[in-house]
């Protein structure tokens, strides 16, 4: 297999990952607290207001590491 296919397909993942994230840590959440997804549309504010935090550290932390990251796949690359 091609490395410089693999380091695209890895640089492709870590920029959707902002995107992907959310979804998975409302799905994770459920999961772990066995929460069906129905009732945490229409339960109570905080297991939002913890997920949205969650989030919003994810895309703080991507934010942080974005260039390092970036970077170490562009050397992978060469």
């Amino acid at each position: 297999m091609d490395n410089g296919l693999f380091i695209s397909f890895l640089t492709q993942c870590w920029r959707w990952s902002v995107f992907l994230m959310f979804p998975l840590l409302v799905l994770l959440y459920s999961q772990l607290l066995d929460l069906p997804l129905a009732e945490f549309d229409n339960g109570v504010n905080h297991h939002k207001w913890l997920i949205t935090l969650l989030y919003l550290l994810y895309v703080l932390l991507w934010l942080r590491f974005n260039r390092r990251v970036t970077a170490l796949l562009e050397q992978r690359r060469k």
